[in-house]
């Protein structure tokens, strides 16, 4: 009894060693190599695989700059405002442009304003991405008379459109998120359609073109 007890249990490893075996060998079977490397394409983000190139830039006739929008942004705003590589749109209502902030980088500039009731910011930028494996399509809404993309997000409207070859996207907020401003797209239509061109440095964009 002890002997075929003691038979029985040696038995029990050779069983489960045999299952085990035959299982593994099934994971290997399904399982890729181990060595096969991963795809690094499928690994990166899309927007990771795509060079921004830098658009050309159709600038507006000196003489349309509106001086008087121009004269009326603080010194610090209108110095950006001629050192940006895109030409720059600001609202046209004088309550934005009292105390805005400015922003002109290598390929972009930035216009934020704020009143008691709402927040506009605006961002110009000459950079795009374009994807071999996504054919280009055109906004169904039209602002400043270009396809332009309208959406609402949690109380903000954006406006994005092409102009001169640059990518403008205007955001407007309210500062209540029922203001009857808000209920509906005009207000950000309204504020687009009133941008005036300041200015914005030409010859110094141009240099920066291959």
């Amino acid at each position: 009894m002890i002997s075929r007890s003691g038979g029985a249990m040696r038995g029990v490893p050779l069983v489960v060693s045999i299952l085990l075996s035959v299982a593994v060998a099934a994971c290997d079977q399904a399982a890729p190599p181990a060595e096969t490397p991963p795809d690094p394409a499928a690994a990166q983000p899309l927007s990771a695989a795509v060079t921004p190139v830098i658009s050309v830039v159709t600038w507006p006739p000196a003489a349309s700059v509106d001086r008087t929008a121009l004269a009326a942004l603080p010194k610090t705003a209108a110095h950006a405002a001629r050192a940006s590589r895109v030409p720059v749109l600001v609202p046209s209502r004088r309550e934005l442009l009292a105390a805005p902030v400015l922003v002109a980088r290598e390929h972009w500039t930035s216009f934020w304003a704020k009143t008691d009731a709402i927040t506009v910011s605006l961002t110009m930028t000459r950079l795009s991405r374009k994807y071999p494996s996504i054919p280009p399509f055109r906004g169904p809404r039209a602002v400043r008379g270009a396809p332009a993309f309208v959406t609402a997000n949690e109380g903000i409207w954006s406006a994005s459109w092409i102009e001169n070859g640059v990518s403008y996207a205007l955001d407007v907020e309210c500062a209540s998120p029922e203001a009857p401003a808000c209920a509906s797209d005009a207000l950000v239509l309204d504020l687009a359609s009133g941008l005036v061109y300041v200015g914005g440095d030409e010859p110094r964009a141009a240099g920066d073109m291959p």
